[in-house]
């Protein structure tokens, strides 16, 4: 599998009470896709100081790692977070030696703080992020389009399926009452039937848009289009019509071209918003 290349997007405390670990965001570089990875309290400011420039009246253990290998003429090249075992992550950095090349494992928390230590990139592998990544939409979707998101992934649940594929987004949107629910219907689209078929097919195909775990990348596309189209349309946040924008200008998915029978196309849609303002 590939490695995708993320970002400390943050470092956030835990909201459960007498939970004293602290969160490290991970966010895919260029994408919209983040990684929780909790670690104790130590580690979490072991990353921070470095990230904040905090300056320290002693050595931290990391930065002494740091100067080992560089008094034995090594370099970091890149950290990996490469394996998931129920909810523990693992990790390893990779040093060079002269010509060689050696992988060491660790706590990702380690390999998180080398890596702020050295400004090398950070890497997740791309099973460990279909397994463990989320999409953090709260801070640009509003209450309504986040819960069509969240109610998405229950009704997959619900269907027991590990994945959320478009279909599952298009029978939420079909079923919540909505500004995207009401162009459906203005479009004489037969919402209930549209659930139907959708779940019908969800239930002969058990890998729809490839299955896996979690959002399928296709549910991906359609949630940055939907950020992409709010920006364009002049809002400061996403509104389920702009999920619906989303679901139907991604090609190739199951959502689009039942709406694109139904001729409901991203033409129509804008049509709609134009005349219902």
């Amino acid at each position: 599998m590939a490695n995708i290349e993320m970002v400390i997007d943050s470092i956030r405390v835990s909201l459960k009470e007498n939970d004293q670990r602290k969160v490290v965001l991970l966010k895919e570089k260029g994408g919209v896709q983040y990684l929780p990875v909790w670690i104790g309290p130590a580690e979490a400011d072991a990353i921070a100081v470095k990230i904040q420039e905090i300056p320290l009246p002693a050595v931290f253990t990391h930065d002494f790692a740091c100067a080992i290998m560089r008094a034995l003429g090594g370099s970091l090249k890149l950290a990996v977070i490469d394996g998931l075992t129920g909810d523990a992550f693992h990790a390893k950095v990779v040093l060079q030696a002269e010509k060689e090349q050696k992988e060491v494992d660790c706590r990702p928390s380690d390999a998180l703080a080398m890596a702020v230590r050295t400004g090398v990139p950070i890497f997740v592998d791309e099973e460990v992020l279909k397994q463990a990544s989320i999409v953090m939409y709260f801070d640009i979707f509003s209450k309504a389009a986040q819960d069509i998101l969240s109610k998405s992934e229950a009704e997959a649940r619900h269907m027991h399926h590990d994945y959320v594929s478009t279909a599952h987004l298009l029978i939420v949107l079909a079923n919540k009452k909505s500004r995207a629910s009401n162009i459906m219907k203005n479009a004489g689209a037969n919402l209930g039937r549209i659930q139907k078929d959708l779940k019908d097919l969800l239930k002969r195909e058990h890998s729809l848009e490839g299955g896996g775990v979690g959002l399928t990348p296709l549910v991906k596309e359609a949630i940055q289009i939907s950020i992409d189209e709010a920006k364009k349309l002049g809002s400061e946040e996403v509104l389920p019509e702009h999920v619906l924008l989303g679901v139907v200008r991604t090609r190739d998915s199951v959502a689009a071209e039942q709406l694109n029978e139904l001729g409901i196309t991203p033409e129509m849609i804008y049509m709609e918003l134009d005349r219902s303002r």
